[in-house]
């Protein structure tokens, strides 16, 4: 057992204790299973959410009227959910109400593929019921029970079963393709935040081609924001390796790069999935320089963060892979750049007002600009007294 399910174990020992059922359940379980890093770790219990309160001193209420209690323990923090059935769903997304019961089973009925409805007991044995570990092994996505009533009562688990197969390189069974092509336009009833949320963990999985390929078969890509209308574009992009970049910012701008939104759309595209402000304007700025060619003034305007990471989208589109030692003589020029933005000039308007001798003026903002542009160049030196005579003779001139 891990050593994160041995930390938690005094917590399942203390509900049973008090009379209670308790199981790890969920993700965790799943990826114990995968020999994945496993992350947090989370409990079902029978005990209703007021006798988890009194069980245990410290704990956080995140959503008691849905059974969901945070518990504190040993400097760990792990979601406690009473065994639930749901009521019926309103929208496509969100039950109408929970009902408390006392089935394991029925608890993990409700959930949405069967690799995610495995528990597990103390001792470590698990319990699956629909046929988890079965397609683990096949490597197979499906849901639990019919995906068609999976999917109706919320439909972004469709979106879902396209990020798992992105993630963990599974494929989707044919039972729930067909579910999520008859009811693909379902997901125009979820918000645009939980889409993007789903989408963005999609491009990050390893097999990000094959589930994008998903969502142009299914038609689930047109009601995804900006993306109707392109399915040879969703398709074409998938053999883009996002997973191999970092940045939020980046990913978003390699994405527009492979749809080939071009600059003047790109910020109305972005704005549409509600990223935060600072991401658009980010991947804006790399995904308008991905093709640019180098030199220092190109450099110098874009800025180092800027500069690498367009490259580095660059290779990948080029080569499916970033050259490392490629990418540090680029950040080896941009370090010799004799100046890195206007306030490393080692004059300031207020010098050019004691130069000239002149009053304020556009003037100043002008001057400056010629002097940046000769320093950058290597035509002037960035020094005070060298950028006074050559302004005077600039100007006798």
């Amino acid at each position: 057992m891990e050593d994160l399910f041995v930390k938690a174990l005094p917590l399942l020992h203390k509900l049973k204790k008090h009379g209670w059922q308790a199981y790890f359940v969920g993700g965790a379980v799943r990826d114990t299973h995968m020999n994945r890093p496993v992350g947090d770790v989370d409990i079902a219990t029978d005990a209703p959410p007021e006798e988890i309160e009194s069980i245990f001193p410290k704990t956080i209420d995140v959503g008691k009227e849905h059974g969901t209690i945070i518990v504190l323990l040993s400097g760990e923090s792990y979601e406690v959910t009473t065994f639930r059935s749901e009521l019926e769903y309103e929208d496509y997304r969100r039950p109408s109400g929970v009902q408390f019961i006392k089935s394991l089973k029925e608890d993990l009925k409700r959930r949405d593929l069967t690799i995610n409805a495995m528990a597990m007991d103390e001792s470590g044995r698990l319990i699956d019921y629909f046929g988890g570990l079965s397609d683990i092994k096949e490597k197979v996505i499906q849901t639990v029970g019919d995906p068609a009533e999976r999917f109706h009562e919320d439909a972004l688990r469709m979106l879902r079963a396209l990020r798992f197969m992105s993630q963990l390189e599974f494929t989707l069974s044919e039972k729930t393709k067909a579910a999520i092509c008859e009811n693909s336009h379902l997901l125009a009833h979820i918000s645009t935040e939980r889409k993007t949320a789903e989408f963005e963990k999609l491009l990050k999985g390893k097999a990000a081609g094959p589930a994008l390929a998903a969502a142009a078969d299914t038609g689930l890509y047109k009601e995804l924001p900006g993306l109707d209308g392109k399915q040879d574009g969703v398709r074409s992009a998938g053999v883009f390796p996002f997973y191999k970049l970092e940045k939020r910012a980046d990913i978003w701008a390699a994405f527009l790069s492979m749809m080939s939104i071009d600059d003047a759309r790109s910020h109305a595209f972005l704005k549409a999935w509600k990223l935060p402000g600072k991401v658009i304007k980010q991947a804006v700025e790399v995904g308008s320089r991905i093709n640019q060619k180098w030199d220092r003034l190109s450099m110098y305007e874009a800025g180092e963060e800027t500069l690498l990471s367009a490259c580095a989208i660059h290779m990948l589109k080029k080569a499916g892979q970033i050259d490392e030692r490629r990418l540090a003589e680029i950040r080896q020029a941009y370090s010799e750049l004799p100046i890195k933005s206007l306030k490393d000039l080692a004059v300031t308007g207020g010098d050019l007002l004691q130069m000239r001798n002149k009053p304020p003026g556009k003037w100043v903002s002008e001057d400056l600009k010629r002097i940046e542009h000769a320093v950058l160049m290597g035509e002037l030196a960035n020094q005070k007294k060298a950028i006074e005579e050559w302004l005077n003779e600039c100007n006798q001139t």
